[in-house]
Parts: C-alpha cells; sequence; structure tokens
C-alpha cells in the first residue's frame, strides 16, 4: 500500500531544476558579445568562445544515458540533491575567474551536473505521477524552462550590461535554494510503490515481470526529438548575432528583444496543454513543424528588427509546443525499471540537438555566405517543411496512450 503520496509541491519542485539547465545556455547568449571581448585573443575564439554555451548540452548529451542508468541503480533523489550540490558550485566558479581554460572547466562540471539534474527530476516525476497527472507535470515542466528562458535573456542582458560578463554568473548560486527545497520535500520512491501507483492509474502500463525497454518506439522518438532540439534553440542562439546585422549591438536591447520574440515558447507549451487533447500524435507533430517553417520562411524574409521579432516568435511558438510534445511521447511507456535509462536517452537526444544546433547553423551560414542570416532561416524552413513530409511517413495517426492532461 502506497504511503506517501505526491502533490502540487511535490509537482512544483520537481519542476523547478529544469531552470538550472536552462540557465546553462540562455545566460551566456546575450552577453557573446562581451565574451568576445574578454577572450577574443585566444587562438580560434570564434569557435572556442561560443563552445562556452553549447558545451554544457555535449555534456548532458554525453552524460545524461549513463545518469539514467546510475538512476534506475542508485536512486534519483540522492543522485539529484548531489548533482543540485555541485552545480551550485561549479555555476558561480565563473565570477572569480578571469581566463579561458578554467572558465570551460567550470561549463563543463555544469553540463555533467545538468545531465543528473535534468534526468532524474523527471525520472521523478515519472515515478510520484502517472497518467494525466504526470502529463499535466511534464508539461509544466516543459512550460517552465521556455518561461525561465524568456525570463533570464533580458536579466542576463542587463546583469551583463552592469557587472561585465560575469556577472550573469551569479544566478547560478540560487540552485542551492533548489537543492533545500528537493532535500525537504521529496523521498525515494521504492519499485513497489511505483508499480502501485501506476496499476491504480494505467493497469497496462504496470512495471510487469519480463518488460522489455521500447527500443523501437524511442528510436523514432529521438529522431524526431533530434531535428525538433536543433531547430527549438536555432532562434535563441542566434538571434543576438542576427539583430547585429540591423546594427543593434546593445547586449541589453538584443536581450530584451529576445525576450520578446520568445514569449512564443511559453506561449506554445501552454497551448500544447489544449491542443494535444483535439489531435492524435501524427497531427499534433506535424503542426509543430508546420509553424517552425512559417517561422523560419518568415524570418528569412525580415527587413527590420520588429519583422525578424514577429515572425520569431512565430518560430517560437513551434518550439515551445514541440518540447513537451516529444517528452511526453518519450515517457508514456516506460516503467519504472527503466525510467530513468529513457528518460536519460531522451534528454541525451534533445541535448545533442542543442549542441548541434549551434554547429549545423554556422555551417550553413557558411555556405549561404558568411552573415546571410536570412538564407540560413531559409534553409531551415526547408528542413521544417521536410520533417512534416517525414511526420506522414513515420508516425502512424493514433492518439497516445493517457494523454489527456489534468488542469
Amino acid at each position: 500500500m502506497v504511503t506517501r503520496k505526491a502533490g502540487t509541491i511535490q509537482g512544483i519542485i520537481l519542476i523547478l531544476p529544469i531552470t538550472l539547465t536552462v540557465m546553462g545556455a540562455v545566460l551566456l547568449a546575450p552577453i557573446m558579445p562581451l565574451l568576445m571581448q574578454a577572450f577574443g585573443h585566444i587562438e580560434h575564439a570564434d569557435y572556442l568562445v561560443p563552445i562556452l554555451i553549447s558545451i554544457p548540452a555535449l555534456c548532458i548529451a554525453l552524460g545524461a544515458p549513463l545518469a539514467g542508468w546510475m538512476a534506475d541503480r542508485v536512486g534519483r533523489r540522492k543522485l539529484l540533491i548531489g548533482a543540485i550540490g555541485l552545480y551550485s558550485v561549479c555555476g558561480v566558479l565563473p565570477l572569480f575567474i578571469t581566463t579561458y581554460p578554467p572558465l570551460l572547466l567550470s561549463r563543463i562540471g555544469v553540463g555533467l551536473c545538468e545531465a543528473v539534474i535534468i534526468t532524474c527530476s523527471t525520472t521523478l516525476i515519472g515515478d510520484y505521477f502517472s497518467g494525466a497527472q504526470r502529463d499535466k507535470w511534464l508539461g509544466s515542466q516543459a512550460a517552465l524552462a521556455s518561461l525561465t528562458a524568456m525570463l533570464l535573456f533580458p536579466v542576463a542582458g542587463w546583469l551583463g550590461q552592469q557587472y561585465g560578463w560575469q556577472g550573469p554568473f551569479a544566478i547560478y548560486g540560487l540552485a542551492f535554494l533548489f537543492m533545500i527545497g528537493v532535500i525537504v520535500f521529496t523521498w525515494d520512491v521504492t519499485k513497489q510503490e511505483a508499480a502501485e501507483t501506476e496499476v491504480a492509474a494505467t493497469p497496462a502500463q504496470a512495471d510487469m515481470p519480463g518488460a522489455q525497454f521500447p527500443w523501437a518506439h524511442m528510436v523514432k522518438v529521438c529522431f524526431f526529438t533530434l531535428v525538433g532540439g536543433v531547430m527549438f534553440y536555432i532562434l535563441q542562439f542566434q538571434l543576438s548575432s542576427a539583430l547585429a546585422t540591423f546594427d543593434i549591438q546593445d547586449t541589453g536591447q538584443a536581450g530584451l528583444m529576445l525576450a520578446v520574440a520568445s514569449i512564443g515558447v511559453p506561449a506554445g507549451a501552454i497551448a500544447y496543454r489544449y491542443i494535444h487533447k483535439l489531435l492524435n500524435t501524427q497531427k499534433l507533430i506535424l503542426l509543430e513543424f508546420a509553424i517552425l517553417a512559417l517561422g523560419f520562411f518568415g524570418m528569412s524574409q525580415a527587413d527590420t528588427p520588429l519583422m525578424l521579432i514577429i515572425t520569431g516568435s512565430i518560430n517560437q511558438f513551434g518550439a515551445g509546443m514541440v518540447l513537451p510534445t516529444m517528452l511526453t511521447w518519450a515517457v508514456s511507456p516506460l516503467v519504472f525499471s527503466f525510467r530513468g535509462r529513457g528518460t536519460g536517452i531522451w534528454q541525451s537526444t534533445f541535448a545533442i540537438g542543442q549542441f548541434v544546433s549551434t554547429v549545423s547553423f554556422s555551417f550553413v551560414l557558411q555556405q549561404v555566405g558568411g552573415n546571410n542570416f536570412q538564407g540560413a532561416f531559409m534553409v531551415f524552413s526547408v528542413v521544417a517543411a521536410a520533417m512534416c513530409v517525414m511526420t506522414l511517413l513515420l508516425i502512424k495517426p493514433v492518439r497516445p496512450v493517457n494523454t489527456a492532461m489534468a488542469l
């Protein structure tokens, strides 16, 4: 018999760590010009400085599967607590750093901690909740990630403007408060407790003896997640540079404009909560990539900063829908015995998309003319349209089990 039942406070405590993984990327995006000024003198600075943004994602890509394996065997909660504590230390270290090598090492530490944090917190949501409640909190996690990114862009830009490139790193200290929340309000879940919760809500998905890991499902989900992850981050990483082509150099102004464009992400995540109950998985993903394609096309035609922001917000609306769709699609068939492993694989895939986003966009940008952002956006519009075709070919039009989300 389950003696403890998770409620709203546990849901909130477990979605808050997603903000830490968002910090890994978005805190540095508005201050990239300042980082280039500070470290532009080092050899290969054009590649080594931008990698400070993307290296945490690479660490998640490499570390999340291992974190998931450990979560299934060691326990999710203790790993989560330790990772958040170490994350807070690595995150604030740049406040005391003036050279590139230790700064890079601190970013690697942040990324490895993020791999554990995002995997364990998401897995615990799957352990604590089932059915509609699980979908609710997974969707809320995605929405919070999007909202956090939108809010942190202007804050990071302002801190960079006021205190230089080191200013935004002070925000990482918030992680310590999240660690206290996990310690006080969560507990370890046993396999028996998780099984009873699953049977009570979704008998068909209970963790039965001999259950097999759903590789076919995960391969398909990860393919769409990889492409979606690349497109999710393109605008967030590239808008500041694209705005510079319109002679907008101020980091505070660029951060504010990026926040305005990023309103589309939480709006899309919130819209998902209602739209996904009306459409099956195939139609939902088709709609999302179509919106992404439309946004990229509009950005490719923008001839003013205002048009770039407006069309960028359309793109971000589609991106905001993609994240919760892929996450709930991935987690839905995962049972307790391999929920950590499956979650880690999905997180790794999405992180690879984040890392590949900067590399692929730089490659496309070079192919279309060096500083031709409009041309690069057009290329990704075509890719998003091609993904609409792939959706029709690879995803069966069947409504997934337990997609109804509690409001």
